[in-house]
Formats: C-alpha cells, structure tokens, sequence
C-alpha cells in the first residue's frame, strides 16, 4: 500500500503515483544544467587530541572556547566513532546539482558530501522548492561520505546524543534549493553520451562481507553542447568515501572530490598539472555498497604518479583512488568509447515504500528522536514502520534507478546465496538480480538516494544469530545496520514493480 501523509501538494502526489506531469515552463529541445556550490560548515572552536584517539575528551584534551560561550562548538564528523570533532578542512564539501530537461519533463538530482539525509529533510527540500520551477521530481543524493558532518544523528558526542548541527542543517537546505536555481538558470542544449568502463586494477574494492560479489564498473554518462565542450558529467561507482578513514579529523569530500575535480578541471599533483580534464561540472552518485565496499585501511592500491603503493588510509589514498577513477573516464573519452544517445527523453516514476524496523538499536534511536525518521505505528509487529522511497528514471539510453540505502551488490548483479548459519534457511529472494533488467542500457544504480536506511541485505545471508555464516567466529558486519531482514526483499519487489511500469510507457 502507498501513503502519502506527508506531501503538501497534488504535484509531488501525482509524482508518487508515477503520473508525470509536463510544465509550461519546459525547454522545445533537450537542454541540460549544472551548478555546484560550497557546504562547508564553519569551524569554531579549537582542539588538541592529546591521547590520539580521534576522540574528543574534555577531561583529557585540550580546546579553546573562540566564540567564548563556555561549551564546546563541535563539528561531529559522521561515519565511524562517536566524539569525532572536526579540527580543520581540507577541501570544501559540495553540493552539486544538475537539471534535466527534454521539453516534456524536468527533473533534478542534487548530490552533496554528507554521510546521509533522511527522508524527512528530503521531503522537506522538495516541499520549499517553487512550484513555477517546473520540476517533475527532485532527487536528493548523499555520497555517503564519513569525513564529513552528521547529518543523521548517530555520530555525535555520545549514542544517546545526536550530532547533527540543526543551523547547519537548515542552510544545507537552502544551499541545495540555490544550487538547482542555479542549475535551472544554467540550462542550455545538450546532446548526451554514455559509456560503461571497467576500473584500473590496480585500485581493487573490497568486499568486507561473503560472498564476495563486487559491482566495480564506472558508469558514466557526459553532456556536451553542439560544439563538443563538456557541459558536465554524471559518474556512479559503488565505493565508501571514507579513504581518509577513522582517525582524520579534517573535513574533506574524500574520493569523491578528487574524481570531480580531476574529470572536471585535471589531475593534479603538488600543483602541477599532470593530466588534463574534460571540462565542465561533474556530479558523484555512489553505486552499490552494501558489504562494505571499501578500500580498508589494510588495503593497497597504487599510485602512478608518486609511483608507490599505498596502504594506509590519508588524503593521498583518496586522491590516488579517486584519480585513478577520473583517468579512467578521460580515457575512455579519448579513446571515443562513449556512445551517443540519439534524442534522448526523459521518464519518471518513484514509490512511496513502508518497511519494518526490526532493530533494536535503530528504534530506540528513532523513538528518542535522534533519528529524524519518517515514521509511523502499527499494532501488528515490527511496531514501528518506515516510510522510505525508491525511483526510476528513463533518460535517453540511461536509466537511473533510486535506492534509499546502501545495496548489497549481488542484489544488483546476481549471485545471493543461502550459506550454513544464516538465520533463514530460504533460496534467495531478491530475484532476478536488477542489471538483468536492463540489456541494452546503461544503468546508473544510485545508493542513498532520497533517504538513508542503512544496509539492504538479502534475506537469505541475513546472520543476526550464531552460529555465524561462512564460518566466521564472530557476528558479520551489516545486521547492526539495516532496519532488518524483510527490507531488501520489499525494496527489490518494489524496484522491479517500477522497472515494469516503465517498459508499458
């Protein structure tokens, strides 16, 4: 069943019940925009980490009140452990838009370096944005990036204290309803094209979770205008922007920063330009992760350019990946890989979704309030449901699909199993894997779009009780995160019920 409690307008209920609606304000031809700007938050007060756990103690370590006001004005950075105050910033986080435009539907996609934003401020970005825009639907994207501020509540100084800073919050809406007033005023004629392109292996993903099922290809789709100059880029890779990882307390966009800048403006090294870019402005949308997809602090990967291999999370990992990923597009643009799409039109449909929290840990969380979710109650058990979001988008010869969490890959691609010790003995669910849905296109598979319910794990590997799966002698990582076992099975049932509509279009 779809509810639709909290939408304000027949526009976004019209939307949610897939019916697309054509604005007078529409482009006659197919006209594209980008636009990106700084969501950096401020920096008070100072600190001094004396013990080196990455953890601020006011008993142990040293600070200094700026603003004087007699507290501490942390910047709680999310991702990892509790008590992560932010010391300095080494690049701005973005928020980076793009509006799309076929002269029947205009749609929006906002990307921004955060952890997550739940549905609630979703809603709430789409609820102030001026109907005379003529936006079909708004998709709003998290990068998932842990190098960043909290932006869901679970990272502050404490478990029963959120981190998320409501001034922030509040201009973070702002500056994502001007950065698409920006990109609405930026649109112009576009022609688009689209390439899917293996990563370099020399800068592996792991998978931190059996089986190892990994869905590692770049999917790119670039605009450019009539002349052939890059207009901007949309990039969907599935890895966690984290490679800075635990203990630096630098704001930083991480791996995805440097992929923007290197496509967009060249890779750089020490200031010297070392590859030239595509141009343009180049919007991240993080791919399949659940797993935990990653490059762990154990892992290596290489460095052409420093000409070593580097193992230990720092900045320069993160820009050896994330370079790595932009040479691999400019590449692929070099060598004419990218397939035009012929008068490309657009396509929307999205679906309000119900699903159960299960987890303990998660409800008291969210019945506390330290979690802004969009909920409601039921007198049958699990008693406390989610209202969350899936969507499709028909673009041309691309299509992008909306996943409010983090997919587990095999979801997507294909090879979910039922080992010993999991908790249901049941054949896989989640079936048939969603890129078999999609022969002759290119799909953009977007994680974390529109919400942040955590992991989406196959009911069949779901491992809450011992004995453990493959083996192992502890629990695996994934369950503490998920809203639980049945949330995959309703998002693939629902992400296929959408697929489906759009093939009747």
């Amino acid at each position: 069943m779809i509810y639709l409690p909290h939408l304000k307008n027949t526009l976004y209920a019209l939307m949610m019940f897939g019916i697309i609606l054509t604005a007078k304000v529409h482009a006659s031809e197919f006209k594209v925009g980008f636009a990106k700007m700084p969501i950096t938050p401020n920096l008070i007060d100072e600190w001094e980490d004396i013990n080196n756990d990455a953890q601020f103690d006011p008993d142990i370590d040293k600070w200094t009140d700026i603003n004087g006001n007699g507290q501490f004005d942390a910047v709680w950075m999310a991702g990892f452990q509790n008590k992560r105050a932010a010391q300095g910033i080494k690049d701005d986080l973005m928020s980076v838009a793009v509006v799309i435009d076929d002269g029947q539907t205009r749609i929006g996609i906002i990307s921004a370096d955060t952890i997550g934003l739940m549905r609630k401020f979703v809603l709430s970005v789409r609820e102030d944005v001026p109907t005379e825009w003529g936006l079909d639907y708004i998709m709003v994207h998290a990068t998932h990036n842990h190098e960043g501020p909290d932006t869901q509540g679970l990272w502050g100084p404490s478990f029963l204290n959120s981190g998320v800073n409501d001034v922030y919050m509040k201009r973070l809406k702002k500056d994502f309803i001007s950065t698409l007033k920006m990109a609405i005023h930026n649109l112009e004629t576009a022609e688009m094209s689209f390439a899917l392109i293996p990563t370099n292996p020399r800068t592996p993903i792991k998978d931190k979770r059996k089986p190892i099922v990994i869905d590692d290809d770049i999917r790119a789709v670039l605009f450019n205008r009539p002349d052939g100059s890059i207009i901007g880029s949309l990039i969907n890779f599935g890895i966690h922007v984290e490679l800075a990882w635990d203990k630096n307390l630098d704001i930083t966009s991480d791996v995805a920063g440097y992929l923007r800048r290197g496509i967009s403006h060249g890779i750089y090294y020490d200031e010297k330009l070392v590859k030239p870019g595509l141009g343009g402005t180049t919007l991240w949308l993080t791919g399949n992760i659940g797993g935990l997809m990653t490059s762990g602090p154990s892992d290596p990967i290489y460095d052409p350019v420093m000409k070593k291999m580097i193992t230990k999370p720092s900045h320069a990992k993160a820009r050896a990946y994330g370079y790595s990923l932009a040479n691999s597009v400019i590449d692929a643009f070099q060598a004419g890989e990218f397939t035009t799409s012929y008068k490309p039109t657009l396509s929307v449909q999205s679906l309000e979704i119900e699903l159960g929290i299960e987890n303990l840990i998660l409800s008291f969380a969210t019945l506390l309030g330290i979690i802004d979710a969009d909920t409601k109650f039921s007198l049958r058990p699990p008693f406390i449901r989610y209202l969350s979001e899936v969507a499709f988008i028909q673009m041309g010869d691309a299509s992008i699909t909306g996943i409010p969490g983090e997919l587990y890959p095999e979801i997507a691609v294909g090879g979910i199993e039922n080992p010993k010790g999991a908790d249901f003995v049941i054949a896989p669910k989640e079936v048939p894997d969603l890129r078999s849905q999609f022969p002759d296109k290119l799909n953009l598979m977007v994680n974390l779009a529109n919400d942040s319910i955590g992991y989406i794990i196959p009911k069949s590997e779901w491992d809450e009780d011992a004995p453990w799966i493959y083996g192992e002698n502890e629990e695996t990582y994934g369950e503490v995160v998920s809203l639980g076992p049945d949330t995959a099975t309703v998002i693939h049932k629902n992400v296929m019920m959408l697929i489906e509509k759009s093939k009747d279009q």
